[in-house]
């Protein structure tokens, strides 16, 4: 078992920062897709704008880096979300994804190794950090959908 958490641990200590720049280049290249006069676009009542998913994308970046870091960063004031522009809201994914890359690339073994209880389950530190992604890349796919009901042709796919 301690040679596979090694690897698990060699692997993110060398790809993860890659994994994760790929990921926010992706979502960068998504977000800039959409016409700023469509950022409000939603698809249904109830559901989320366009601009809806990617500060939700950003809460989420805040509440869940906050138990890696014993800190909740906040990258914008709710309050004002109303009021944002498109430049606004890359700005904001942008810097929160940065903030995420920084914790990958300067997170100790020890911080990442740490273990913690998150929805009731028992994980470590570093399985934040593939939740993070995973809710990314959800919210991302239902921002491509949106992007074809609005006639927006969509950025090609990017992997690992």
């Amino acid at each position: 078992m301690t040679g596979t958490n090694l690897m698990a641990q060699d692997y993110f200590n060398k790809q993860y920062a890659g994994v994760w720049q790929r990921n926010l280049e992706y979502s960068k290249a998504v977000a800039e897709a959409m016409p700023e006069a469509s950022y409000d676009f939603s698809p249904s009542e109830g559901a989320m704008s366009f601009q809806g998913q990617w500060l939700h994308v950003v809460d989420n970046i805040s509440m869940l880096t906050s138990h890696i870091t014993g800190e909740r960063k906040t990258f914008y004031r709710k309050e004002d979300a109303t009021g944002l522009n498109k430049a606004d809201v890359l700005d904001i994914l942008n810097r929160a994804n940065a903030y995420v890359l920084d914790l990958i690339q300067n997170g100790s073994d020890i911080l990442l190794n740490e273990e913690i209880e998150f929805g009731g389950v028992a994980m470590t530190k570093e399985n934040i950090f593939y939740l993070l992604r995973d809710h990314q890349a959800h919210h991302r796919a239902q921002c491509l959908v949106y992007l074809r009901m609005e006639g927006i042709s969509a950025p090609g796919y990017v992997g690992w």
